[in-house]
């Protein structure tokens, strides 16, 4: 399996990435993690793009931390050489493995891939990926080839996109046979902990302001997530008492930058990723030190009515964390009311934040609850691996 774990450091992604070899080691298979990107290490602060060191040393801490050592590699675009598993030995892996993961499109095909029998391409970042498919190239190119290329390149398609072919939902099919699943959580790596007693400690959450232009499809435009961020800056106002903290990074220096003077002004704490939760223990940490989630999507999630729900909001239901978080159309997969709250007002939002501060033992119960039923990496891999009859 493959992702963007070393390309793009950051203690959630990390996590993000981590919970699927861990989930299905524990199911028994022997998992390897191959990070092939074809792209160059662009995105880490202060790199000219020609020295993956940074990206190899996070992906190695990373691998080390949940005991998958000696279990992966990274090929450098920049050099050519391969990282933590000699080439020859990536290689053989990769032609003889059963099942090839790519996650968030992020993996380049090679010729030793075609030898696998079940090769899943996972879109994390849902409407996203069909309207760059659908533009025939526009935006997204991972590695260098067309998206249309690299989705024919594999046999089974999934989405977290969890409302596609439902009605009401945008997300345009392209011909693709796109089934739902959604981000496994491993469980024993996400105990639940006990709520901070400090009753000064805020909803959080963690999020990239704008990571770019907006993608046009249908005449349309699809944002990102200061869209909605934006529509909802006023609500610490609407729960006096009640702290409302963002830790925000923006992606490449791209877009207009986060308006912080603004934010603070209407209530909002704004924190450092790069300082609470730069990498996978600290990232864990902050999610657990926190009362709770407070936090708004990406405005393409939202009008397409993707169904999608984030892998951060799961990890903070494990830690027996009540969410409040707004809805994409995930409302109709998952329970609402107990421990996870959906909104699509300023009104429903602050509605959610009130019942967990007036019963949050109940809704900290609740909340791990749900993560047990729904997000469990054993359950959301055997079903993943059902659909793609591995």
């Amino acid at each position: 399996m493959g992702g963007y774990l070393g390309l793009a450091p950051a203690g959630g992604l990390a996590w993000d990435y981590l919970h699927y070899p861990l989930a299905f080691a524990a199911l028994g298979h022997d998992v390897f993690y191959v990070e092939d990107t074809g792209l160059w290490p662009v995105y880490q602060t202060g790199c000219d793009g020609a020295d993956c060191g940074a990206s190899v040393a996070f992906l190695a801490a990373a691998m080390e931390l949940v005991g998958l050592g000696g279990r992966w590699a990274y090929r450098d675009e920049v050099s050519g050489r391969c990282f933590g598993m000699p080439e020859a030995r990536t290689r053989e892996v990769s032609r003889t493995a059963d099942v090839l993961v790519n996650l968030s499109c992020a993996s380049v095909l090679r010729d030793e891939h075609a030898s696998i029998a079940v090769r899943v391409l996972l879109d994390t970042d849902p409407m996203f990926t069909q309207i760059q498919y659908a533009e025939a190239g526009e935006g997204f190119t991972p590695g260098g080839s067309g998206i249309r290329a690299l989705v024919a390149g594999h046999t089974h398609h999934f989405t977290f996109g969890e409302s596609v072919g439902d009605a009401g939902c945008r997300i345009p099919a392209c011909g693709i046979d796109w089934k739902p699943t959604r981000q496994p959580i491993h469980l024993p790596e996400w105990p639940a902990v006990e709520p901070p007693a400090d009753e000064g400690a805020a909803f959080t959450t963690l999020m990239n302001w704008t990571a770019g232009r907006p993608l046009r499809h249908a005449g349309e435009s699809w944002g990102q997530k200061d869209v909605e961020f934006l529509r909802f800056a006023g609500l610490p106002g609407r729960v006096p008492g009640v702290p409302l903290a963002a830790a925000v990074g923006q992606t490449g220096g791209a877009g207009e930058p986060f308006p912080r003077a603004m934010a603070e002004a209407n209530g909002w704490r704004v924190l450092d990723p790069g300082v609470c939760a730069p990498d996978p223990v600290r990232y864990r940490s902050f999610i657990q030190g926190s009362r709770g989630e407070l936090s708004v999507a990406k405005e393409t999630y939202v009008k397409a009515g993707t169904g999608w729900f984030s892998g951060r909001s799961a990890s903070y239901l494990a830690s027996g964390r009540p969410v409040v978080t707004q809805d994409t159309g995930w409302s109709r997969h998952l329970p609402t009311g107990e421990g996870l709250f959906a909104f699509r007002t300023m009104d429903e939002a602050a509605a959610g934040l009130e019942a967990v501060v007036a019963a949050p033992a109940r809704h900290a119960r609740a909340a791990r609850e749900i993560a047990e039923e729904y997000f469990d990496g054993g359950t959301v891999l055997r079903r993943l691996l059902a659909d793609a009859g591995a």
